[in-house]
């Protein structure tokens, strides 16, 4: 994990303006239950979406969403201010932030160095389509009351 507040306040999260993190599945939960679970109330949040790199090759990824563009479940914007991104930094405690930012090595003068990419992301999500398209679906859901 490489936080350093110091860098990251000084420069203004321009990380964090251009791209969200990208998660993996452990971010959601250790078992398939607890993935599905957590991924579909995050998707139903609309804070959080489904982005591809390839739909073909089935190379898809959990990212948060792009402020302006929450709820939309699958988004793939070439980029855009993460939507937890505030004036005054992340609004996720680290334990909550996405692998990706985590793995993101800040670096003075903009040059941060990002330890996780989309296509390692997308490999590991390919084991759990089912899981990310069933998560889907349950976020589409509307809750009726009669």
């Amino acid at each position: 994990m490489y936080l350093n507040q110091k860098i990251c306040t000084k420069c203004g999260g321009k990380c964090c303006k251009y791209f969200p993190g990208i998660a993996l599945p452990k971010d959601f939960g250790n078992s398939k239950e607890e993935i599905f679970k957590n991924l579909s109330i995050a998707l139903k949040s609309g804070k959080w979406c489904i982005d591809w790199i390839d739909r073909n090759k089935n190379l898809y990824y959990v990212r948060p969403s792009i402020k302006g563009k929450e709820g939309i479940l699958f988004d793939n914007s070439i980029s855009g201010k993460c939507t937890f991104l505030t004036d005054k930094g992340c609004n996720l405690i680290p334990n909550n932030r996405p692998t990706g930012c985590l793995l993101l090595e800040p670096i003075e003068f903009g040059n941060c160095i990002p330890h996780l990419d989309r296509f390692e992301a997308a490999k590991q999500w390919k084991q759990y389509l089912e899981i990310l398209f069933n998560a889907a679906i349950e976020a589409e859901k509307v809750d009726i009351e009669f």
